[in-house]
């Protein structure tokens, strides 16, 4: 596996990344309706494109390049997204793109990450040291989305 910035030509990749993630792996943790709304968030070309251009943005992929997840920080410390490969779920790549990110964070000089995470992912970001703040209910096309504002102090 080799980790490295995003960059335009992926754009494709990420979005297909995440819509199955989501679909196949989110699913186990929210409806259908909420899958379905969430999921449509791939077809926003800009959006992604926005966030690669903008954020310290990552991806982990193969030696012959098949992707298998991406992570992005803020300059100002949050966590925007983290999604890996739904058929490469628990193979440690959700933890080397983390190890990536936090050492970046540290780098600029930033003490803490904080992030909204997902049902989904809260079990993993509990045993990388991140704390649940809060519950959050976010409401977003109609539905409530529920998930966790987690916080990781870098000091």
């Amino acid at each position: 596996m080799h980790i490295r910035p995003a960059q335009a030509t992926d754009l494709t990749g990420i979005t297909r990344l995440f819509f199955a993630t989501v679909n196949n792996v989110n699913s186990k943790d929210y409806s259908a309706e909420h899958i379905q709304a969430w999921a449509e968030a791939a077809l926003d070309q800009e959006y992604w494109q926005s966030k690669i251009d903008s954020l310290y943005f990552w991806v982990a992929e193969t030696e012959d390049s098949e992707l298998l997840g991406f992570i992005s920080l803020t300059p100002e410390g949050y966590l925007d997204h983290i999604f890996v490969h739904d058929k490469h779920q628990n193979e440690g790549i959700a933890t080397a793109l983390l190890t990536i990110l936090e050492e970046k964070a540290r780098d600029l000089g930033l003490t803490k990450i904080d992030s909204d995470v997902s049902i989904t992912a809260k079990p993993f970001f509990d045993q990388q040291g991140y704390v649940v703040e809060k519950e959050n209910r976010k409401e977003w096309k109609g539905l409530v989305f529920v998930n966790y504002r987690m916080v990781k102090d870098l000091e």
